[in-house]
């Protein structure tokens, strides 16, 4: 079922089966007696030629009809967002595959095939680093791809114009073949060859020049598209995801002294093995020297120089490889070393948060309880005026405070008196 869907749909969008289905309407018409104009008749269904020129053209024309009514809906659907807004800070570049997954699995047309192209990029790579360079590679990929779309329509170009000078050809020869030194005075035929030769490349000249204004018309359209949709998937992905030079470059250094490390290696593996490539070169020629010349002292003295060098060899790269491992493991405590202070800051600064943190909820339900206060004391003097004996209040709280500064007076005199008795009776 899904093959036959997507065969239905590439033939309603075949400009073969449109085209054909224009010009045979079209001379339905004309045969039918519909179209009864004599030089619609004359230069356009006059000769087999001029058949196919209109059948060419009608050809070219439904493929700038279908092609315009792409560029149309696409440019309806460029401005609506694709994808999801960009959160603060950025994202991950592992989010690359829902935001793919996201994207609509039946939508057609440059943008959203960027997007995906994009995504697959930061998706397989892992990196959004070199993303702005991908988006304009897939520019200049759907450029092209815009360009080769037109492939049928310059083919019908070219194609008319040849057409219309078959028919030229056709008709001269038909009009030389009509000359005849014994029918000098019947020139008809020659005067019919001669217009089936003008008519059909004036129908050819005519109807590729109206191909190709409206071919120019078409391709600007694309061109603004394509522009649209480069500021859309530039305003989409660039700055979206997080790269590795957006941190503090910890880690980053750490993956450069790995990267380093292991060219390093790299090369000292090389230089090992070219350097036993060449003790063998040496050997093998010493060797060869020794037994052509026969002598049993020089060969113990080359064994004996051999064994010397490969052990100053052997010595050097032991040297050597002892030098990189001390220089690789104080590179890694210093990496380590600088890790553990940048986690040691952040606990400080978590520490100095949560006491803020502490600070701010005290002043906030200190203020709670002011705000509880004001309103209860708002709400006694709203009481008060409401019932209209607030300076008898007054005047019965200031009585009220002098009685208790009296008794307060009369107590302190009374504990004093009674301890000046005790110390009289000593």
């Amino acid at each position: 079922m899904t093959k036959l869907n997507s065969m239905s749909g590439l033939l309603m969008r075949s400009p073969l089966l449109w085209g054909g289905a224009l010009a045979f309407a079209f001379f339905a018409l004309i045969h039918g007696n519909v179209i009864t104009d004599a030089n619609v008749v004359r230069y356009l269904a006059g000769h087999w030629v001029e058949y196919v020129e209109v059948a060419l053209f009608c050809v070219g024309l439904a493929a700038l009809a279908l092609r315009a009514g792409d560029i149309s809906r696409q440019r309806r659907r460029v401005g609506t967002p694709h994808l999801e807004a960009v959160p603060a800070g950025g994202q991950d570049p592992a989010h690359a595959l829902t935001l793919a997954e996201s994207l609509p699995a039946e939508a057609e047309g440059y943008l959203p095939r960027r997007l995906r192209d994009a995504l697959d990029m930061v998706v397989r790579t892992g990196s959004a680093d070199g993303l702005e360079d991908h988006l304009k590679y897939l520019s200049d990929v759907d450029a092209a791809r815009a360009s080769q779309g037109y492939a049928l329509v310059r083919f019908v170009v070219w194609a008319i114009p040849i057409m219309g000078f078959l028919g030229t050809v056709i008709g001269i020869t038909v009009a030389i073949a009509c000359l005849s030194p014994t029918q000098l005075e019947n020139i008809s035929g020659v005067v019919a060859g001669l217009g089936t030769a003008f008519d059909t490349t004036a129908t050819a000249l005519a109807l590729s020049m109206v191909l190709m204004f409206l071919q120019f018309v078409v391709e600007r359209g694309e061109q603004r598209l394509l522009e649209r949709v480069d500021d859309a998937s530039w305003r989409a992905l660039v700055g979206r995801f997080q790269s590795e030079g957006a941190g503090d470059g910890t880690a980053l250094a750490v993956a450069r002294l790995g990267e380093t490390m292991s060219r390093g290696s790299a090369r000292l593996l090389e230089a090992q093995e070219e350097a036993w490539k060449s003790l063998e070169r040496t050997a093998a020629a010493g060797v060869r020297q020794l037994v052509e010349e026969g002598a049993g002292g020089l060969k113990a003295s080359l064994a004996a120089a051999l064994d010397e060098s490969l052990g100053r060899w052997v010595e050097s790269l032991t040297q050597a490889q002892d030098q990189l491992a001390i220089r690789r493991d104080a590179r890694w405590t210093e990496a380590a070393e600088s890790l553990a202070a940048a986690v040691q800051g952040l606990e400080r600064h978590q520490e100095s948060l949560a006491r803020q943190t502490e600070v701010l909820g005290g002043v906030v339900d200190a203020t709670r309880d002011i705000a509880a206060l004001e309103r209860s004391l708002d709400a006694n003097l709203s009481t008060l005026a409401a019932t209209g004996r607030f300076e008898e209040t007054l005047t019965t709280l200031a009585a009220a405070v002098q009685l208790l500064a009296a008794r307060a007076v009369d107590q302190r005199r009374g504990d004093v008196e009674a301890s000046r008795r005790p110390g009289k009776a000593a």
